[in-house]
């Protein structure tokens, strides 16, 4: 039977975000969730109290949240001047680290083990972390040391004019390859990466403008946010083999990005709309259900 969902908190606070969130993401343990404004600020908010315990204040406006794998107290942001800042909760203050890393808006975040994947418009870097990453002293220069950046996505006749553009980044798995980065592009598909030697594995042709994706727990689905033709499901058969299963009924009249992710387990699908609503799909029956946002 899916799961109904009701109301629980509405997360204010007089010193949190005085301009619109662009970015959420719970902490691996799910007890912390972090969300970052066009206000420059990000706040951490207690899920047991629904409290605010943190805010750190920047000069540009925060457009993507990682936790560190397995940790509860580390975070990186991806800013829009390019910058990464890496954030360690400590008992009463938040230690940043930050340097710029892009020429463009740092708008996707991608962390596996001690790899982060950086993706600002046509770039797409891959960081390691220094042996003082360890983020205890704050008067480092750097936690991140740049391994490489990507190459662009092939091309096509049907994709030669129009412009790269990075859309997500996963981490995964596969049998013969241990490590692989995916990455979608708005308009140049999926493409694979070995992560042991950076050569592609595979890119597959997406029709219409994938805005947003997110990958199954398991590597084996990955859903499509499509401009053009909704909400898409597809079985990753191999790193950026996919096969298309079925598609979610999605108001796109209006053509713009909206977010999509898998949730519980990989059971449930949920994403945005252009006109304050929220729709949580169940995979296997595909049941919807809409969250209405109140605009108080």
């Amino acid at each position: 039977m899916p799961l109904q969902y009701q109301p629980l908190a509405r997360l204010l606070h007089p010193e949190g975000h005085s301009d619109g969130v662009s970015t959420v993401c719970f902490s691996p343990n799910g007890l912390l969730l972090a969300s970052g404004g066009m206000d420059g600020r990000v706040c951490v908010w207690s899920m047991c109290s629904n409290k605010l315990l943190y805010v750190f204040s920047g000069r540009s406006p925060v457009l993507s949240l990682a936790w560190l794998a397995a940790s509860n107290d580390k975070l990186v942001c991806g800013m829009e001047d390019g910058t990464i800042a890496s954030l360690t909760l400590a008992t009463d203050v938040i230690r940043l680290n930050g340097f710029l890393a892009h020429r463009f808006p740092v708008e996707r975040l991608a962390i596996c083990g001690t790899q982060l994947a950086s993706g600002a418009h046509k770039e797409v870097k891959v960081w390691a972390r220094t042996a003082n990453g360890d983020f205890k002293d704050p008067t480092l220069s750097g936690f991140w040391a740049q391994t490489l950046e990507l190459d662009a996505p092939p091309r096509s006749s049907y994709t030669s004019g129009r412009e790269v553009r990075v859309t997500s980044l996963h981490w995964t798995a596969a049998p013969k390859c241990p490590s692989v980065l995916i990455v979608t592009y708005l308009s140049h598909g999926i493409v694979a990466y070995d992560a042991r030697t950076w050569n592609r594995i595979r890119a597959t042709p997406v029709p219409g403008y994938i805005a947003d994706a997110s990958l199954s727990t398991d590597g084996k689905f990955l859903v499509t946010s499509n401009m053009l033709t909704g909400f898409e499901l597809f079985h990753m058969k191999a790193p950026a083999e996919v096969e298309p299963l079925f598609s979610f009924k999605q108001d796109v009249t209006a053509r713009r990005p909206i977010p999509v992710r898998f949730v519980h387990g990989d059971h449930a699908i949920i994403g945005g709309t252009s006109h304050s609503q929220v729709n949580v799909w169940d995979v296997v029956s595909r049941l919807k259900q809409s969250l209405h946002l109140s605009s108080e």
